[in-house]
């Protein structure tokens, strides 16, 4: 998810989605949310056309079953298709002879039929020449072309030599497709019209019919062909999807078109392009062929897409994945709000319903099929139908078995529909949700999906447990969910306004009595052995030290020492010196200069002798702070360790140096939400507080110049948007050298920010 060493930007109050930064943004595929398949829903053959914000995926979908279909018929079903198949697509020509323990090659050896035998050798020994000529090392194309007209010669004279009709459309491919690579369009044409385009439209129809049309130089035509070949053949429709010309004006390639079929599967091609709502194609390839192959895809993609817009906002709060939905629908902006997202998602569940009312309107012989039923199932999900889903659940899951993916598609509806009815307060996974986590954990979307909702139910202890369950850890990379996400109080943008992994996001977005909570259940269910459980607490159990430093983190927000320090102390030292890194800076030699918060300040020269010297880390910062605040309360020089506090308060800020005794992570871009301290954080008000008291307590002019100017940085940084901070130098009733140094102080500090502590210290030091 996010790489490490990520390079960092200012980026102001800029939304990132207009800006051009270095560092890595979840975006596309990546975020969104899908939970349709269309090979879970046995629709594998249209896969290349599956919804993606990268337009399609070309793949190699083989179409040999359809071909296998043909060889059992011609071998009168009396070969088994397992051995059809191995004879056409995996014995080499030179292993044909009877010597085979191949049961086709048997047979046709048995039939005498020498024919055949002698086509399949041909038609195996074509195969290298089926292909683009592409010679790296430069040897003239002609040669290949050559060769290629020699064995189309012989093909040729095959078709005119030999009786099987079968057999003679099959060499009429074999040439139409040689032709092809040979650039020869006129004899592509020449071939499909006398032996292929008045015969049966099988798969070798639409092979050949594939290459006609590469060979058509009419668009519409072409265009037309196109539109057959892709509804009709699984291994070319990706290959030829671009020969269909969507410019051009749709009736002159309806011209072309000799039944309803053929019109319908124009409009298939339509659907398939839409990237915007397509339900306009899809009721028009239902009306014209409601058997039509391809309409359940179309469906499918509609669901896909609705998913899209529904789920990923949703879930994530990301805006969709693919948004340009269409040129008069703007609503689908960057501008982060929640009230916003929450408008849209109910706008596009309308769409959910009026592609649902269409499902509807279908014929029952259609509508009852397992694929349909699971489409009416999904989009009553996406319509928030969650009752009318899991009635129609119950009822296919009867006939269904359980180890087939469409099972595995409605279980996970199920589980996502169940915990969506829950009544808010007491939503929880059940047993047998359980079981379907433990099945598709790989399924992180899906898993997160079910946290999300645990989560907004107000069960926030399982949904974190849920993401921390999906952690994972990668070399080179922070630990993340494999999901990234924003939450509903982000309101800026930024290369990181978003969460990928469950610390981070408690971190910020739960309340310390959450954590507790989290901690508790942890450590009364960790040493549970059932399969759920081990791998529900597997990685978060590790990181009980990290979460009680977390508590112990949330009490110093809320400045609760003693509170902090008893979570401090529950953590070995081995635990603090993993992180003694933080607390100091590397000079040129390589040296660490640790950084005590008492006594040391950024961009400031050393002016303070640093009397105590021990290991620095949260609980030992935090035992120190909480000592000095008692002393405060005894000793006569109060100035002294009043100014100490203040100086590890200020250091508690994001201008100090000791800002991990507040944060997790420190950068220039941190973005809403921000925890509950941030204020603090910024303005650094108990710094404030204890330079004042330090100022009342000053023995003399020098430290109270000091004082005075630690008061204006806290100023300053409250009001660096705003003018600059103005001494009131009626504080002091001197007025000669003091009121001329803080004079000159204020001028340098103006034009400069310049610093001054090296000139003065506390009555202690002096």
């Amino acid at each position: 998810m996010k790489k490490l060493g990520i390079c960092i930007l200012l980026l102001g109050s800029s939304l990132f989605s207009k800006i051009g930064a270095c560092g890595f943004y979840p975006n596309g595929d990546e975020i969104r949310f899908c939970f349709t398949h269309s090979k879970e829903l046995g629709l594998f053959e249209f896969s290349n056309f599956d919804y993606s914000v990268h337009s399609f995926y070309g793949g190699n979908i083989l179409e040999t079953e359809k071909n296998i279909d043909l060889w059992f018929q011609f071998c009168n079903k009396k070969v088994a298709k397992k051995a059809i198949e191995e004879a056409i697509y995996a014995i080499p020509f030179y292993e044909f002879n009877e010597a085979s323990n191949n049961k086709m090659i048997q047979y046709l050896y048995e039939r005498k039929d020498a024919e055949t035998i002698e086509y399949l050798k041909f038609a195996k020994s074509c195969e290298p020449f089926n292909r683009k000529y592409e010679d790296p090392w430069e040897r003239s194309e002609s040669q290949e072309i050559k060769k290629r007209d020699e064995v189309i010669q012989k093909a040729k004279q095959k078709i005119k030599e030999i009786k099987n009709e079968s057999l003679k459309r099959r060499y009429a491919f074999i040439v139409i497709r040689l032709a092809h690579y040979n650039k020869d369009k006129s004899l592509v044409i020449n071939l499909f019209n006398t032996h292929i385009a008045n015969d049966v439209k099988d798969i070798i129809y639409y092979w050949s019919l594939y290459f006609r049309a590469k060979a058509e130089n009419d668009n519409a035509l072409r265009s037309y062909y196109a539109a057959q070949v892709i509804a009709n053949s699984a291994e070319k429709r990706f290959a030829v999807f671009r020969d269909f010309d969507f410019k051009i004006n749709k009736n002159k390639i309806l011209k072309h078109v000799k039944n309803n079929e053929e019109k319908a599967n124009i409009h298939v091609v339509k659907g398939i392009k839409e990237y915007a709502k397509a339900l306009k194609h899809i009721q028009k390839v239902a009306e014209l062929d409601v058997d039509n192959k391809v309409l359940p895809f179309l469906v499918l993609r509609e669901i896909n897409k609705l998913e899209d817009w529904i789920l990923t906002p949703y879930f994530s709060l990301y805006n969709p994945a693919f948004s340009e939905i269409t040129k008069n629908e703007a609503y689908y902006d960057d501008t982060f709000s929640y009230k916003v997202i929450q408008n849209r998602i109910r706008k596009d569940r309308m769409y959910a319903k009026k592609v649902f009312a269409f499902l509807e309107t279908l014929p029952p012989a259609i509508k009852d099929k397992k694929v349909w039923r699971v489409l009416r199932i999904q989009l009553q999900y996406l319509t928030a139908n969650y009752k009318g889903a899991l009635k129609e659940i119950v009822s296919l899951e009867k006939n269904i078995s359980k180890d087939s993916k469409i099972y595995n598609q409605i279980e996970r509806t199920k589980a996502l529909c169940t915990i969506a009815l829950q009544i808010k307060g007491e939503k929880r996974i059940t047993n047998e949700i359980e079981q379907v986590i433990l099945k598709n954990k790989e399924n992180k979307k899906f898993v997160f999906a079910l946290g999300r909702l645990l989560e907004y139910g107000g069960n926030k202890v399982d949904a974190a447990l849920i993401y921390a369950g999906l952690t994972t850890e990668r070399e080179g990379y922070y630990p993340d969910t494999g999901v990234s996400w924003k939450s509903k109080k982000n309101k800026t943008y930024s290369y990181r306004d978003y969460f990928s992994n469950y610390f981070e996001y408690i971190n910020v977005m739960y309340s310390l009595e959450e954590v507790e909570k989290i901690i508790i259940n942890i450590q009364e269910n960790s040493t549970k052995t059932d399969a759920f459980s081990l791998w529900k607490y597997s990685y978060i159990k590790k990181d009980i030290p990290k979460l009680y430093d977390l508590v112990g983190t949330m009490y110093i927000r809320r400045n609760q020492l003693n509170k902090a320090l008893t979570y401090f102390n529950k953590l070995e030292d081995t635990y603090w010196d993993k992180t003694a890194y933080l607390w100091g800076k590397v000079d040129d030699k390589g040296k660490r200069d640790f950084e005590n918060p008492f006594y040391k300040l950024n961009h400031t020269h050393r002016f303070i002798e640093e009397k105590e010297n021990f290991k620095l880390n949260k609980k030992t910062v935090t035992a120190k702070l909480i000592e000095y605040l008692e002393k405060v309360k005894t000793v006569k020089n109060k100035d002294y360790y009043y100014f100490l506090v203040a100086n590890c308060y200020y250091n508690m800020t994001s201008y100090g140096n000791s800002w991990m005794m507040r944060r997790f992570g420190m950068s220039v871009n941190d973005t809403e939400p921000y925890p509950e301290d941030e204020a603090e954080f910024r303005n650094g008000t108990l710094a404030k507080k204890y330079y004042s008291l330090a100022l009342e307590n000053a023995t003399n002019d020098d430290f109270r110049i000091l004082c005075l100017q630690m008061i204006f940085k806290g100023e300053y940084h409250e009001k660096i948007n705003t003018n600059m901070y103005k001494f009131d130098y009626s504080l002091f009733k001197k007025q000669s050298k003091t009121a001329k140094r803080l004079e000159k102080m204020n001028e340098y500090a103006e034009i400069g920010g310049c610093d001054f502590h090296y000139y003065f210290k506390p009555s202690s030091e002096n």
